[in-house]
């Protein structure tokens, strides 16, 4: 069953290497760094707007390269974020069934 109404983003090729490349860089960093998705997005515009994007809709398309990225590329574009994300999430309790007989 297919749904033809639903968003399905360009593929990367659809997209000037340089201004996909910058953005997807750019991106990755920010995620990596743990910025949040609003941050991850501006310094996703401002790399595309440095390597030539046009400035009317400039969010509109970044937001589409980062959907076909993320379709095509998802491991290497969200790897990053997700490496921080495991490094800095708080360790999970020990469930209270695996106590000791010694800790009671």
């Amino acid at each position: 069953m297919t749904y033809d109404h639903l968003y399905k983003p360009e593929p990367c090729s659809a997209w000037p290497v340089h201004e996909l490349r910058a953005v997807g860089g750019a991106y990755r960093e920010a995620g990596g760094r743990g910025l949040d998705g609003a941050a991850c997005l501006d310094a996703a515009v401002a790399a595309y707007l440095a390597a030539g994007g046009g400035q009317h809709g400039a969010e509109r398309a970044v937001r589409d390269m980062i959907a076909s990225l993320s379709r095509e590329q998802g491991d290497w574009l969200w790897g990053p974020a997700q490496a921080w994300r495991d490094r800095h999430a708080p360790a999970a309790p020990e469930p209270a069934w695996a106590e000791t007989e010694d800790a009671q």
